[in-house]
């Protein structure tokens, strides 16, 4: 058993010193693609695809490894029935958090500096009841208008947008991919504390692979909005590295916290499982199925990642036996 332990801590050491250095050079190599390629394009197909791919990933490690995680985690500290249910209000929380600096701290400026010029009442497309839009409307606009009706309903696509279209509209905010990176940054942290935060080698693995499938994509956004807003060179590079630290950094973090005791392993944990829910279902599921195109495609991955995320579960069980 006390090899087996050893064993456990020499693999986890290794997953999250790899996720550390995969993650940092990730998004320093994609990212800096579009900034220094003249001929480069993005493929919304694949983009879409890994979205939606990233969508039941992250539901999944959310709802059916990290949230568990957090409540035996509070069950080891508060163990009397009936117990307030902290770590469930943990994660509400956290979700609220990024809830309020997503959509009321960063979301000013309003709709009018984010206009497409072939849309002439763009004020018509403020999005209010977003699933009774998509109905509405889908029949009646193109495809890359509808590209436009998703990134209205999330942060991060209506500042990238902003920033795609500055050399078309010279009183576009130059701070728009900067806003991007800060809530990107985020997100990233607290991705890198689940890992860090960890201390089971399954679970650690599989949310590693989770996060590290969509890091690509992250990246890629990333450069995207400098280069179209056209940044400088130097100063891009410096923020696509400051990006690719920002991982790394929250792996830290969690791996620190990981020896603190069950508590604080709860509260991070429940903060983790909180983010991984909003990313899914604010982020992606919302945008990405609200556009007809490539649907089924999209939905087919989406249940692909949640079988993944329930077959590590197994195996997770299956290696608790083993050891038993």
């Amino acid at each position: 058993m006390g090899e087996e332990t050893e064993a456990d801590k020499i693999s986890l050491i290794v997953i999250k010193v790899t996720s550390m250095v995969s993650f940092f050079l990730m998004i320093l190599i994609v990212g800096s693609l579009p900034l220094r390629l003249q001929a480069f394009k993005e493929n919304k197909t694949l983009l879409s695809l890994t979205a939606a791919f990233s969508g039941g990933l992250f539901i999944s490690v959310g709802m059916i490894h990290l949230l568990p995680e957090a409540v035996e985690n509070f069950e080891l500290v508060l163990p009397e029935k009936g117990a307030f249910p902290f770590a469930y209000l943990a994660t509400v929380l956290s979700f609220t958090l990024i809830l309020f600096i997503e959509k009321i701290a960063t979301s000013g400026g309003g709709h009018e500096h984010h206009k497409k010029p072939s849309l002439q009442n763009m004020d018509h497309y403020r999005v209010q009841d977003t699933t009774h839009f998509a109905d509405t409307y889908q029949d009646e606009v193109r495809e890359d208008e509808a590209e436009i009706m998703k990134e209205n309903v999330n942060t991060q696509y209506k500042v990238a947008r902003a920033a795609s279209f500055a050399q078309e509209d010279p009183g576009i905010n130059p701070l728009a991919p900067f806003i991007l990176q800060i809530a990107v940054g985020i997100h990233a942290v607290f991705e890198g504390i689940s890992i860090g935060i960890l201390n089971k080698v399954s679970l650690c693995l599989g949310i590693a692979l989770a996060v590290g499938f969509h890091k690509w994509a992250e990246g890629l956004t990333l450069g995207l909005a400098f280069k179209k807003a056209n940044t400088d060179l130097k100063m891009s590079t410096w923020m696509i590295i400051i990006q690719a630290i920002m991982n790394p950094v929250g792996i830290a973090i969690g791996w620190i916290l990981s020896e603190a005791g069950p508590l604080t392993n709860g509260i991070f944990v429940a903060i983790s499982a909180g983010t991984f829910v909003y990313i899914a279902s604010v982020e992606v599921i919302v945008e990405e199925f609200n556009i007809d195109r490539n649907k089924w495609a999209k939905f087919t991955m989406f249940c692909f990642a949640i079988l993944f995320i329930c077959s590590i579960w197994f195996i997770e069980k299956l290696t608790e036996g083993d050891q038993e």
